[in-house]
Protein backbone atom coordinates (compact mmCIF):
# COMPACT_ATOMS: atom_id res chain seq x y z
CA UNK A 1 0.00 0.00 0.00
CA UNK A 2 2.87 2.40 0.88
CA UNK A 3 4.44 1.99 -2.55
CA UNK A 4 1.14 2.55 -4.36
CA UNK A 5 0.48 5.71 -2.35
CA UNK A 6 3.98 6.93 -3.32
CA UNK A 7 3.13 6.47 -7.01
CA UNK A 8 4.80 3.14 -7.70
CA UNK A 9 3.03 0.55 -9.84
CA UNK A 10 3.00 -2.61 -7.74
CA UNK A 11 2.40 -6.20 -8.75
CA UNK A 12 2.15 -8.47 -5.71
CA UNK A 13 2.99 -12.16 -5.88
CA UNK A 14 3.70 -14.76 -3.21
CA UNK A 15 5.70 -17.52 -4.93
CA UNK A 16 8.53 -17.95 -7.39
CA UNK A 17 6.11 -19.35 -9.98
CA UNK A 18 3.85 -16.30 -9.63
CA UNK A 19 6.87 -13.99 -9.92
CA UNK A 20 8.02 -15.67 -13.14
CA UNK A 21 4.53 -15.40 -14.62
CA UNK A 22 4.10 -11.76 -13.56
CA UNK A 23 7.44 -10.75 -15.06
CA UNK A 24 6.60 -12.48 -18.34
CA UNK A 25 3.36 -10.50 -18.45
CA UNK A 26 5.11 -7.26 -17.34
CA UNK A 27 8.65 -7.43 -18.77
CA UNK A 28 9.45 -3.75 -18.19
CA UNK A 29 9.50 -3.86 -14.41
CA UNK A 30 12.27 -1.86 -12.75
CA UNK A 31 12.69 -3.33 -9.31
CA UNK A 32 11.92 -6.34 -7.14
CA UNK A 33 11.10 -6.12 -3.44
CA UNK A 34 11.02 -9.51 -1.74
CA UNK A 35 11.04 -11.01 1.69
CA UNK A 36 13.79 -13.52 2.45
CA UNK A 37 11.54 -16.34 3.69
CA UNK A 38 8.68 -17.16 1.33
CA UNK A 39 6.02 -19.87 1.16
CA UNK A 40 6.85 -23.52 0.50
CA UNK A 41 10.46 -23.13 1.66
CA UNK A 42 11.30 -20.72 -1.16
CA UNK A 43 13.53 -17.73 -0.53
CA UNK A 44 13.75 -14.25 -1.93
CA UNK A 45 17.30 -15.09 -2.99
CA UNK A 46 15.96 -17.83 -5.24
CA UNK A 47 13.42 -15.43 -6.75
CA UNK A 48 16.08 -12.80 -7.42
CA UNK A 49 18.41 -15.37 -9.02
CA UNK A 50 15.73 -16.87 -11.27
CA UNK A 51 14.39 -13.51 -12.40
CA UNK A 52 17.91 -12.32 -13.16
CA UNK A 53 18.39 -15.40 -15.36
CA UNK A 54 15.34 -14.46 -17.43
CA UNK A 55 16.28 -10.82 -18.11
CA UNK A 56 18.59 -9.22 -20.61
CA UNK A 57 19.06 -6.19 -18.33
CA UNK A 58 20.21 -6.12 -14.70
CA UNK A 59 17.61 -6.60 -11.98
CA UNK A 60 17.72 -4.28 -9.01
CA UNK A 61 16.24 -5.79 -5.86
CA UNK A 62 15.52 -5.19 -2.19
CA UNK A 63 15.66 -8.20 0.12
CA UNK A 64 13.76 -7.70 3.37
CA UNK A 65 14.84 -9.99 6.16
CA UNK A 66 15.17 -10.54 9.85
CA UNK A 67 17.98 -13.02 9.20
CA UNK A 68 21.37 -11.82 10.43
CA UNK A 69 23.46 -14.79 9.30
CA UNK A 70 26.80 -14.40 7.58
CA UNK A 71 25.27 -15.62 4.30
CA UNK A 72 23.03 -12.55 4.23
CA UNK A 73 25.84 -10.20 5.18
CA UNK A 74 28.00 -11.55 2.33
CA UNK A 75 25.34 -10.53 -0.21
CA UNK A 76 26.03 -6.83 0.37
CA UNK A 77 28.70 -6.86 -2.34
CA UNK A 78 25.97 -7.00 -5.03
CA UNK A 79 25.58 -3.40 -6.25
CA UNK A 80 22.06 -4.07 -7.58
CA UNK A 81 20.84 -5.49 -4.26
CA UNK A 82 20.00 -3.78 -1.00
CA UNK A 83 19.22 -5.64 2.19
CA UNK A 84 16.69 -4.13 4.58
CA UNK A 85 16.52 -5.52 8.09
CA UNK A 86 13.16 -6.00 9.75
CA UNK A 87 11.38 -4.04 10.95
CA UNK A 88 11.75 -1.72 7.96
CA UNK A 89 10.53 1.83 8.42
CA UNK A 90 8.61 3.42 5.55
CA UNK A 91 11.09 6.23 5.02
CA UNK A 92 13.98 3.74 5.00
CA UNK A 93 12.32 1.60 2.32
CA UNK A 94 11.49 4.62 0.18
CA UNK A 95 15.08 5.85 0.46
CA UNK A 96 16.41 2.46 -0.64
CA UNK A 97 14.07 2.44 -3.64
CA UNK A 98 15.07 5.95 -4.65
CA UNK A 99 18.75 5.01 -4.46
CA UNK A 100 18.33 1.86 -6.55
CA UNK A 101 16.15 3.60 -9.12
CA UNK A 102 18.38 6.68 -9.27
CA UNK A 103 15.53 9.07 -8.50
Amino acid sequence: MLLKVEGYRVIAVSTLTEALLATRENPGFDLLVTDYHLANGETGIQVIARLRETRSVPLRAVLITGDTSSAIKEMTSDSDLRIASKPVKADELLSILETLLGT
